[in-house]
């Protein structure tokens, strides 16, 4: 004679699941998560970066643009003394031009 366990086991379908690959498929999803929040940081890292050279560029802007205006007014003095400025001071003030040029280029992009 069957006993109760033998009974109710025979009465359950006798159906195989395959456990391994439902593992897996929790395995790809928890790996999916997984590199997914790595790359959530890392674009959140990304993004504050951007924003602190974003302000460092200000910064450097408004500085050049008083570099700028002390240059325009070095010239203008010098206009009206009728004295010429070095060459090498006039690549200086080339190059505050330039720098300006550079940060408002990566401000507006």
């Amino acid at each position: 004679m069957k006993s109760r366990l033998e009974k109710v086991y025979s009465k359950l379908p006798n159906q195989k699941v395959n456990l391994k690959e439902q593992k897996v498929e929790l395995g790809i999803v928890q790996d999916i998560i997984q590199v997914f929040k790595e790359g959530q940081d890392q674009f959140t890292t990304a993004a504050s970066m951007e924003d602190r050279a974003l302000e460092e560029y200000e910064n450097s802007l408004q500085t050049l643009l008083k570099a700028q205006e002390l240059a325009d007014e070095a010239n203008s003095q010098a206009q009206d003394l009728g004295v010429e400025i070095p060459s090498e001071t006039q690549a200086i003030f080339e190059r505050i031009d330039s720098f300006i040029s550079s940060a408002q280029d990566k401000l507006n992009n």
